[in-house]
């Protein structure tokens, strides 16, 4: 269903913007083309009259396309300069099968959203597909988590815990080893290619990383570094982390 929106104050435009918090705003010409591409459910579709002119073929199921006025792009975007596209999505919840997975990452109290993001491109790229976020983690939609993971957010599978304790019972109650990573050198840690299957691999938050409880209870894994450096930034080690164990044979 095509529609014209020229104000700002369109009742459909406030209603949009009023359901946000629980929507994807993925914005940017080439973002969305690659949405468009594919076949996918997208509830919203922003064009503005120079981008109608050059659309791809669209692949996805559009509920409501809007042509629209750079004015009520400007309305909806985050970005200083507006994009000429905007896709809408709401991404369903899913459950986790720790069992089907080698290796799920989980995220415990992951406040950065570029952070989230960037965890999220990496998972994408090496093979991890699926990402566990517990406690105080950033928003999977929040708008930088969106610009920062891209498409990603679409490849890698991730489920919400109110807690640590509540994913951890979750994965063990599924048969998962549970593993914990931390910067610091301790009793019982191991290389990753000791990882039993499947498995979840817990980081931590930014500053204070995981609970010392956890770090107490769980055999810990932690990549080799200079001394003079007290601890990489969370997404960083992530990364390193899935490149090295589908170096070791893949997720």
């Amino acid at each position: 269903m095509k529609i014209d929106i020229s104000s700002r104050a369109n009742p459909r435009l406030k209603e949009l913007l009023a359901a946000r918090d629980g929507l994807f705003f993925f914005e940017g010409e080439k973002l969305a083309r690659d949405i468009l591409v594919r076949k996918l459910a997208v509830k919203h579709l922003l064009v503005s009259a120079v981008a109608e002119k050059d659309l791809p073929e669209i692949a996805a199921l559009v509920g409501e396309y809007w042509s629209v006025t750079p004015q009520v792009l400007e309305k909806v975007s985050g970005l200083k300069s507006p994009p000429p596209l905007i896709a809408v999505m709401e991404l369903p919840a899913v459950e986790i099968d720790f069992r089907g997975q080698p290796v799920t990452i989980g995220l415990v109290d992951v406040q950065d959203p570029g952070n989230l993001g960037t965890v999220f491109r990496c998972a994408s790229a090496f093979g991890v597909s699926a990402l566990a976020l517990a406690g105080s983690c950033a928003r999977p939609n929040h708008p930088k988590v969106v610009r920062s993971a891209q498409t990603a957010l679409l490849d890698v599978s991730f489920q919400v815990f109110p807690g640590a304790e509540a994913l951890i019972a979750k994965a063990q109650a599924q048969g998962a080893r549970v593993y914990v990573t931390g910067s610091r050198s301790g009793k019982a840690c191991l290389p990753l290619a000791a990882l039993e299957r499947p498995c979840l691999l817990l980081f931590g938050n930014e500053g204070r990383g995981l609970a010392p409880g956890l770090l107490e209870r769980f055999p810990r894994v932690r990549l080799e570094q200079e001394e003079r450096i007290d601890s990489l930034n969370v997404a960083v080690s992530a990364c390193i982390v899935m490149h090295e164990l589908l170096r070791l044979g893949g997720q």
